[in-house]
């Protein structure tokens, strides 16, 4: 069995400088404990086909990861926030991960369920879903008395924290472990927050194993590898790190490759130079050790599953280095990672960086901190300047450029800092395109980022709202649409046993944004309405929260 602290060929540790870790006194076997929340049919403001917004949920004990599943196939979008030391963070993306499974007939379960996100130490959460979702449940881990963690020195010398090292004592694994083979490697990130410690990191991993086990259901730990921001590799699913144990990590490829997981939330922030490092060093090792090279094409064949982007026997050809999302519908590992990925390749293999095609080249990239806002909502635009050659370019400038009704503008003019990013907020008044431009001078090149797409959300509301009605009897609202819409759509339901049934609809015209319409209901019960911005060319759908009415005959 593989064991930690063992040299690579000097061939192979010649190849780059990796982490080493001292090994370090057996750690005290380290505590958890998981605790879930049913949030209460009131606990939500709406309980319909549209958006979900809770209030905040106090929990019995504090926790350190929190994460969701729930019953049916539904991906909803989620956003959340916890109180930590009696302030609230921001709102954070927690993504759904379906195709974050097992594969089909390994008798593991895949069930519905986002990420888990560690959140440091927290007392209360609130979330936010696109679309309410069936059996919803709010999964806590909370870790006592952190694994010792090793230390850690630099050299030519690959190692990694074990599983006892971390704490898998408190998460074994449910079966022994299936073998298949390893032919390309997987980079995922797990979306949990970036400011934690190098203390905290080991607990982290135990805290995930935690939920991976004991919410998702799995086997064991999804991932087969893991690395902290400080540059630490860790043993991820139990079989040995140099084993092709199959993990739950990417539905319907788990069999054909390994998995590693960046510790930390990449949506906008890239891995630091020690994490692409250790990751670099992790699959230049990996890949060898299974008869394969570490660079080029390599095709797959898909096992399936009804959570995979491709049916099974689809056979997909990729680069030996993928990130998460070129196998499956996710935005995994995070834009900021995903662009990282051709340097990462360029130091699987090679330790030093090739040279550039063009001496005089650049490469822009960009990204949105949020891809659909609601209006009014600022939204943060980040990206890098690199020369072809992978050095950032500093004090050069970019054009930040929009596109709302198919022609190009220059929003503003923006300064790359030292490490060549540059960062600025956008307040959209129109759903638009988002690009980066740099002119090129001083002999280089210039070069564009992608386009990005940003949605935009009506906010529409409704003045206070009456609470009881007669049968029969007219029923006046007044409210407001930011931007203006000429026409909005008035939605009367009733509840009729356990189900909400639409009875009427009626258009509602505007003026200067605001609006004032009626409804008669028809008999006693209880019923609910709310006003609806339907998708044009400027901006997607967008509602109003759903008021209840009591009607007595």
């Amino acid at each position: 069995m593989f064991r930690p602290f063992v040299k690579l060929p000097a061939s192979a540790a010649a190849l780059a400088s990796a982490v080493v870790l001292v090994p370090a006194p057996a750690p005290a076997a380290p505590r958890a404990v998981d605790f879930e929340l049913a949030p209460r049919a009131g606990a939500a403001s709406a309980a319909f086909a549209g958006p979900v917004r809770s209030r905040p949920l106090t929990t019995p004990r504090r926790f350190n990861l929190v994460g969701m599943r729930w019953a049916g196939r539904a991906e909803p979008e989620i956003r959340l926030r916890v109180r930590r030391g009696g302030r609230w963070s921001r709102w954070e993306g927690l993504e759904a991960h379906a195709e974050h499974n097992p594969d089909p007939a390994t008798g593991e379960r895949a069930l519905s369920a986002s990420d888990p996100m560690w959140v440091g130490t927290g007392g209360a959460v609130q979330y936010r879903l696109s679309r309410p979702v069936p059996g919803l449940r709010l999964h806590f881990v909370r870790v006592f008395r952190a694994a010792t963690r090793a230390r850690v020195a630099q050299a030519a010398q690959p190692a990694f924290v074990s599983r006892r090292q971390w704490g898998a004592g408190a998460c074994r694994p449910r079966s022994a472990p299936d073998y298949g083979e390893v032919k390309a490697v997987h980079v995922h990130h797990t979306v949990s927050l970036n400011a934690y410690s190098a203390a905290d990191a080991p607990a982290m991993v135990l805290a995930i194993c935690r939920y991976h086990r004991y919410s998702n259901g799995w086997d064991d730990i999804g991932y087969n590898a893991l690395v902290d921001k400080y540059g630490v590799l860790y043993e991820g699913r139990a079989g040995g790190l140099d084993k092709a144990v199959v993990g739950a990590q990417a539905q319907g490829f788990n069999a054909q490759t390994a998995g590693i997981a960046s510790i930390g939330d990449h949506t906008a922030a890239p891995v630091t130079p020690a994490a692409l490092r250790a990751i670099a060093a992790y699959i230049r090792w990996k890949l060898p050790i299974h008869g394969q090279p570490v660079s080029g094409r390599v095709t797959l064949t898909s096992s399936g599953g009804s959570l995979t982007k491709y049916a099974a026997g689809a056979r997909v050809t990729v680069e030996r280095v993928i990130g998460h999302r070129d196998t499956g519908r996710t935005a995994c590992p995070g834009n900021a990672l995903y662009a990282q990925l051709p340097q990462l390749r360029a130091l699987v293999g090679t330790v030093a960086v090739p040279a550039p095609a063009s001496p005089f080249g650049t490469r822009l990239s960009a990204l949105l901190r949020d891809t659909a806002v609601d209006y009014g909502e600022p939204v943060w635009v980040s990206g890098n300047l690199l020369a072809a050659d992978g050095r950032p370019l500093a004090g050069e400038p970019v054009l930040l450029q929009v596109s709302p009704r198919g022609r190009w503008r220059t929003s503003r003019t923006i300064t790359t800092g030292p490490d060549g990013a540059f960062a600025t907020e956008l307040r959209p008044r129109l759903r638009m395109y988002v690009r980066a431009r740099f002119p090129g001078r001083n002999g280089l090149r210039g070069s564009g980022s992608p386009r990005l797409l940003l949605r935009l959300r009506p906010v529409v509301t409704i003045d206070p709202p009456p609470t009881a009605a007669r049968a029969g009897l007219a029923v006046s609202i007044t409210g407001g649409v930011s931007p203006r819409k000429r026409v909005l759509r008035l939605v009367l339901q009733q509840r009729l046993g356990a189900t909400w049934r639409t009875v009427g609809t009626r258009t509602v015209l505007t003026r200067r944004g605001r609006f004032a319409t009626s409804f008669i209901p028809p008999s006693d019960g209880r019923y609910r309405f709310y006003v609806v911005a339907v998708p044009d060319d400027d901006t997607d759908r967008g509602s109003s929260d759903r008021y209840e009415l009591r009607v007595s005959g």
